[in-house]
């Protein structure tokens, strides 16, 4: 029965149909997967989100509703998953190394998760405290989109030169950001989480 709906899934899962857990697993592990990543940007999260979020159903089949939407439940629950996760680890230093990281390496990708006013405040002023040229290389790769070789050549400087201030430039913005960010980290997430 793989069309079998998610009302019919949720009634035999409520019986103990092991065929139908399997099949609704089938059915939602990768949105939920792909759910969980674009909220946290965690793989290993996202893996753990899937496990956590069908195990809480297959161990309270008994209270699921076969009128309620079953993929609404899974996503809010897998919501409620990340939130949870993140309220604990934002305290962990290498985690906020690694969000802030994706934060200034990716601003694109990033930009909905963590786009506050206070976090760019805090940016701009570790930005500010760059040395000119290397603040400047910045600037221009960050937040004028150029590319490598043409900051080169518009300074005049050697590629190399141009890569080696990048990772100066990169690694003083994050682990500025991951001193004086935290509470807006926090804020950050809980805003996205809230808003999907």
């Amino acid at each position: 029965m793989q069309d079998a709906t998610d009302e019919i899934l949720c009634k035999r899962i409520m019986e103990r149909d092991e065929t139908a857990f399997r099949e609704l697993y089938e059915k939602y592990r990768d949105p939920i997967y792909g759910y969980t990543l674009k909220l946290c940007g965690l793989p290993d999260v996202a893996s753990d989100a899937v496990q956590e979020v069908f195990m809480k159903i297959w161990l309270k089949r008994e209270h699921l509703n076969p009128a309620l939407s079953l993929k609404a439940y899974l996503f809010t629950s897998t919501r409620h998953y990340v939130f949870d996760y993140l309220k604990k680890a934002v305290h962990d230093k290498n985690f906020r190394e690694h969000f802030l990281q994706l934060y200034t390496e990716d601003t694109g990708a990033m930009e909905d998760i963590l786009y506050t006013r206070q976090l760019e405040t805090i940016k701009m002023t570790a930005i500010a405290q760059l040395p000119a040229q290397r603040q400047r290389i910045f600037r221009m790769s960050k937040m004028q989109g150029l590319s490598n070789q043409e900051i080169a050549d518009h300074l005049g400087i050697s590629v190399n030169t141009v890569r080696d201030q990048l990772v100066k430039a990169s690694r003083f913005v994050r682990h500025y950001l991951c001193h004086h960010a935290d509470i807006t980290v926090v804020m950050a997430v809980f805003c996205h989480i809230c808003h999907q």
